[in-house]
């Protein structure tokens, strides 16, 4: 992820520059793309027709400041004709654009949808062709965790959202600094992160990848099944409540409480196949306190009760919309606003 006029663009410099040598297939420009580790090369698109030989024309992979001046990501100078511009004109020049504003918006429209469902930042961040059979490297995830961890800024955040040290760690969440975005890995039932599901700290915009397919997967499932936790194994579960966010998910972790998420209101086919894996037969629906949140319980009751599955319903006592905004609310007696039946 890449920040462009202080807009996240869910893409990587180097997938850019990829989809723009696919989309420019036919005029054979960008021949070569080399990563350097700090900057790609790339051969030239504007002298020698494109068709320089060796790579002359860098590419910012990350923000780079100097004494002087900030150059974003993506900032484009060939050493050997000396064209220099940022992402946005470089696409309009290469694309034969009309402005700057027109190859932003050209990324934007390839790597983001604005998506104004929910209140809250929504960022997912996604590596691969497909949801189910491209996974993100180990040393990424790794990584995303050690930068959460290390950040007070972001751990501050969590916490005020009642989730516990032991559960960032557990569920190996995740940090992107640059663009001050909490990651929350999603993983499929071989337990490797599929994408990321992530909020902004800061920001108030929602974004997702066009690529993701939400719906293919249960925040949580792989790790319920699998972790130690103080409830004991999966066959020892009893019940296990499904909520609609992962920050929901994790706060009831955090009191002990088994969960997952299914990313929205309304659950998916693949979504109930995922959950027939399992031993678990019983929910508690703690779908958010709205309409949708009760549509999408009817619709999840609608779809699993015929095959097997038994279900416990909440009332809220309380105007609050979901169950993370109760358990910031009440901690430790979040539970007395509820009645289940």
């Amino acid at each position: 992820m890449i920040t462009i006029w202080k807009t996240p663009i869910v893409a990587t410099v180097e997938q850019v520059l990829k989809d723009l040598k696919l989309q420019l297939y036919g005029a054979g420009l960008l021949k070569e793309i080399k990563n350097t580790g700090s900057d790609l090369m790339c051969t030239c698109p504007f002298h020698a027709n494109g068709k320089e030989h060796n790579p002359s024309c860098g590419v910012l992979l990350q923000q780079k400041v100097t004494k002087d001046k900030t150059y974003e990501a993506g900032t484009v100078h060939c050493y050997t004709c000396g064209y220099t511009a940022d992402l946005p004109q470089f696409v309009a020049d290469l694309l034969g654009l009309s402005s700057p504003v027109e190859g932003f918006k050209w990324l934007v429209n390839q790597y983001n949808y604005q998506t104004e469902e929910r209140e809250l930042p929504d960022l997912d961040m996604y590596r691969g062709s497909t949801a189910k059979s491209s996974v993100l490297e180990e040393s990424l995830v790794k990584q995303y965790t050690q930068n959460l961890l290390q950040s007070e800024e972001a751990c501050r955040y969590l916490h005020k959202r009642r989730i516990a040290n032991w559960v960032l760690e557990a569920y190996e969440l995740g940090f992107d600094p640059e663009d001050k975005t909490v990651l929350f890995p999603v993983r499929g039932m071989d337990g490797k992160v599929i994408f990321y599901k992530g909020r902004s700290i800061a920001g108030k915009h929602f974004y997702n990848a066009k690529e993701v397919d939400k719906t293919s997967v249960v925040f949580g499932l792989w790790e319920i099944l699998n972790g130690s936790f103080s409830w004991g194994t999966a066959d020892q579960i009893e019940e296990v409540w499904i909520t609609e966010s992962e920050i929901d998910a994790l706060s009831l972790i955090s009191y002990g409480v088994p969960a997952v998420a299914i990313m929205g209101s309304h659950i998916s086919e693949d979504q109930c196949k995922e959950l027939e894996r399992t031993p678990f037969r019983r929910f508690v629906l703690a779908t958010d306190n709205d309409d949708a949140g009760r549509k999408g319980a009817s619709q999840i009751k609608r779809l699993l009760i015929p095959k097997g599955f038994r279900f416990i319903n909440l009332k809220w006592h309380t105007s609050l919309k979901d169950i993370n905004d109760l358990v910031k609310e009440y901690g430790d007696g979040w539970k007395d606003h509820l009645t289940g039946y």
